[in-house]
C-alpha cells in the first residue's frame, strides 16, 4: 500500500540532509526578484533561484560557461578545470560533443549494465547479511559504484587503489588545500590520458576503447585531449557522483521509514521516490557553475545586464513553492514539472541515466534481500561522519542493522 499524503516526511527533518550554502549572501534573493552572492573565487554575481528563470539561464546560449573557468574569472572552484570538460563547453562545441556520447550514455545504450548491478549487489551483500549488522556505505554502496563505473569505462578494477585517492580529492575540492587538489587533479588527468593514448591498458569492450575507436565519427574528429575530458567526467560523475546521490538517498530512505516501507512494499514505485529525492538532493555545498552573460538577458526577476555572472540555484529553484507546493515534502507522486536537479538543456548531466539506473537498481536489489532493513540505532544520524565539499558532501558512514534473519540470497 502506498504511503497516505498525511505520512510524507519532510527533507527539513533529515539531520544534516542540506548543508550550508558555499556562498556568502550579499542581498537575499527571493522567487521574485534576484539577489547577490559573492561566490568562492571573490566575485560578485546574480543571484537566481526563480525556476522558470533558472531554467531559462540554463538553457540560453547567452548564458556561457567557457569564460568563468578562465584565470581570475568568477567561479565555485578552488582551482580551473581543463577546458576541454563538457561543463566548461558553449555552443556549438559542446553540441559536438555531447552528441558524441548520447547513445553510449542514454537510458537504452546502459540497460546492459543491470543485470551486472544486481549480481554486484548480491556478491557484496552476501556477509552482511549474514552479520546482520554492518555498514551499508563502506560494505555495499561505494564497492558498488566503483565496480560498476570500472566495467562501464573498461578500467582494470585492481586500478581502483590508485585513481580513487585522486578522484574523492578531486571532488571535494577543498578551498582550504589548493595545492593538493592541483596536484591530484594532475594525476587523475594524467592517469585517464594513458588509457586514451594506450599507456595504460583497458578492457577492449570498455568505453575508453569505444570512444578512441569512434573519434573519427565526430565532425572534426576527437582529440586525445578531447577524449580525455569526457572520459574524465565519466570517472569522477559515474563513480563519485553516483556514489554521493546513491548514499544520500539511501540515507534518507532509512531516516524517514516510512519511504524505505513504500519501496519495500511497491517496488514498482522505485523510480518515482528515486526522482523526487533527487529534486531534494544536492551533490555538495554548490548547486550549479556561475555564467557569464554575453547580453541582457531579461528574466521574471529582474533583467541581468551583458558581462555580468549569473548563479542559477539549481538547488533553491527545486523547492520553488510556486512549482512545488510544499517543497520540502518528499512526496514521491507529486505532479509537477520536471526538476532541474540534471541540469537542463546543452549542460544536462550526460550521467543521469546512469545515476538513475544504479540507484533504482541497487534499492529494488537491496530492499529485496533486506526489508527490514534499518539504521543502527546505537549510532544516531545527528552524529553520523560526513564527508564534506564543493561538489560531493556524502555520509561518510551508513551503519545499518537486520531486525530478522533473511532468506538464502537466490
Amino acid at each position: 500500500m502506498s504511503v497516505m499524503p498525511e505520512a510524507f516526511p519532510s527533507v527539513a527533518d533529515i539531520p544534516h540532509y542540506d548543508c550550508t550554502p558555499g556562498y556568502q549572501t550579499l542581498q537575499p534573493a527571493t522567487y521574485q526578484q534576484a539577489g547577490k552572492i559573492r561566490l568562492l573565487s571573490g566575485h560578485e554575481a546574480w543571484h537566481v533561484i526563480n525556476y522558470h528563470d533558472v531554467k531559462k539561464v540554463l538553457t540560453s546560449n547567452s548564458c556561457l560557461r567557457g569564460p568563468s573557468n578562465l584565470p581570475d574569472a568568477p567561479s565555485i572552484l578552488p582551482t580551473l578545470t581543463p577546458k576541454d570538460l563538457l561543463l566548461n563547453l558553449d555552443f556549438p562545441h559542446h553540441s559536438r560533443m555531447k552528441r558524441f556520447v548520447a547513445k553510449d550514455y542514454s537510458a537504452s545504450g546502459l540497460a546492459w549494465l543491470e543485470p551486472h548491478i544486481v549480481d554486484a549487489i548480491e556478491n557484496l551483500m552476501q556477509h552482511p547479511l549474514d552479520a546482520s549488522r554492518f555498514d551499508l556505505y563502506q560494505d555495499v554502496l561505494d564497492p558498488l559504484a566503483v565496480q560498476i563505473n570500472c566495467l562501464l569505462l573498461g578500467i582494470p578494477l585492481e586500478e581502483k587503489e590508485y585513481f580513487r585517492v585522486l578522484s574523492v580529492t578531486v571532488q571535494k575540492a577543498n578551498p582550504q588545500q589548493v595545492d593538493d587538489l592541483i596536484e591530484k587533479f594532475t594525476a587523475l588527468y594524467t592517469y585517464v590520458r594513458e588509457h586514451v593514448t594506450g599507456v595504460r591498458q583497458h578492457d577492449d569492450d570498455g568505453l575508453i576503447a569505444r570512444f578512441v575507436a569512434m573519434r573519427d565519427s565526430a565532425t572534426p574528429p576527437l582529440n586525445d585531449d578531447e577524449i580525455t575530458a569526457i572520459l574524465l567526467g565519466s570517472l569522477l560523475g559515474g563513480d563519485q557522483n553516483t556514489l554521493t546521490v546513491m548514499t544520500k538517498i539511501f540515507y534518507a530512505l532509512l531516516c524517514t521509514g516510512t519511504l524505505w516501507q513504500q519501496v519495500v512494499a511497491e517496488p514498482e514505485t522505485i523510480p518515482q521516490v528515486v526522482d523526487e529525492l533527487i529534486r531534494l538532493t544536492n551533490l555538495g555545498t554548490a548547486s550549479a557553475f556561475p555564467r557569464i552573460c554575453s547580453e541582457d538577458i531579461e528574466l521574471s526577476t529582474g533583467r541581468i545586464p551583458a558581462g555580468a555572472t549569473i548563479f542559477p540555484d539549481v538547488f533553491l529553484a527545486n523547492r520553488d513553492p510556486e512549482v512545488y507546493p510544499q517543497p520540502l515534502t518528499i512526496n514521491p507522486f507529486r505532479n509537477g514539472p520536471r526538476h532541474l536537479q540534471f541540469g537542463y538543456g546543452m549542460h544536462h548531466c550526460m550521467g543521469q541515466e546512469l545515476a538513475k539506473l544504479e540507484i533504482c537498481t541497487a534499492i529494488k536489489a537491496i530492499s529485496r534481500l533486506a526489508p527490514d532493513l534499518q539504521l543502527a540505532p546505537d549510532v544516531l544520524p545527528e552524529n553520523f561522519i560526513w564527508n564534506e565539499g564543493i561538489i560531493l558532501r556524502r555520509p561518510a558512514q551508513l551503519p545499518v542493522c537486520i531486525t530478522r534473519k533473511q532468506g538464502s540470497i537466490k
